[in-house]
């Protein structure tokens, strides 16, 4: 069962669902969390309208052993399955659960690499989810998700995002940056404080930072043993005709246009996504 703790203000408003640790080794929104929880209940924040429910630890087993998953991507089976068989798929029944009960869903990552830089997806660009994207402490919003995954790969995709708008909700995934980096969690807090402002529960004026739009183009799903051919960070240019990568058999990537790498993995497994590609 997913441990919540729910701070409930008596006065009609939002509901908001905050999640942390979805993937088991990404502590910026466990962190945020208790940060948050703890200056409520000393009473340097309140929640003076709406409903707030967070979720600082939402994939435990994974969380306790420090690694993203246990035996599948949680952030890919979040749905109501009538027969879940791995140990994500029924915690996906849980998550969707309380997704139902809310409004708006943030659900806080980080990412793989020193330096990466924080961004947010924007996956359905409602006036809602534009509401929480214009709260978020970031200056890049990457759009495009759905439509990569919907005509590129076999993986499915049933995601946070996915999952609330398909249920009328309002879902956002904010990457925070690099997971040990403490500036992750204070960019996780502080998007938490500014959103819950702009949707008025909290006292406070919110502030806004201009945003960046950058598209996916493609996934690239790694399909056999192989390198990226450089460090690759987040958001780096790379130019037309580049080798991106080495398959272990001389078998080389490269880039067809100029383009931007986005969220790439070195330690990503055979069958994984290995990284992104946008403009």
């Amino acid at each position: 069962m997913l441990r919540d703790i729910s701070f409930e203000s008596g006065v009609k408003g939002p509901k908001i669902l905050i999640l942390g640790a979805v993937h088991g080794n990404e502590t910026a929104g466990p962190r945020a969390c208790e940060r948050l929880i703890k200056e409520i209940e000393k009473g340097n924040v309140n929640i003076n309208k709406g409903r707030l429910i967070l979720v600082p630890i939402t994939n435990s087993k994974a969380y306790k052993d420090d690694v993203r998953q246990i035996e599948e991507n949680l952030n890919r089976v979040i749905k109501k399955w009538e027969n879940p068989i791995s140990y994500e798929q029924k915690l996906g029944v849980e998550v969707a659960k309380k997704i139902d009960e809310c409004d708006y869903v943030l659900d806080v990552h980080s990412t793989h690499n020193a330096g990466d830089i924080p961004f947010s997806f924007l996956d359905y660009p409602t006036f809602g989810n534009m509401e929480i994207v214009k709260a978020l402490d970031v200056e890049y919003v990457l759009s495009g998700w759905p439509e990569v995954y919907g005509t590129q790969n076999e993986i499915k995709d049933f995601s946070t995002e996915t999952y609330a708008h398909a249920q009328g909700k309002n879902g956002i995934t904010l990457e925070c940056g690099y997971h040990k980096d403490n500036a992750a969690t204070e960019l996780a807090y502080n998007s938490i404080i500014n959103l819950l402002k702009t949707l008025k529960m909290i006292e406070g004026e919110p502030s806004y930072k201009d945003k960046k739009i950058v598209r996916m183009t493609d996934i690239i799903i790694k399909e056999k043993a192989g390198k990226l051919a450089e460090n690759f960070k987040h958001f780096d240019f790379i130019p037309k005709n580049a080798v991106i990568a080495r398959y272990d058999d001389g078998e080389e990537l490269r880039s067809v246009k100029d383009c931007y790498m986005i969220i790439p993995n070195p330690e990503a497994k055979i069958g994984a996504e290995w990284y992104y590609l946008g403009e």
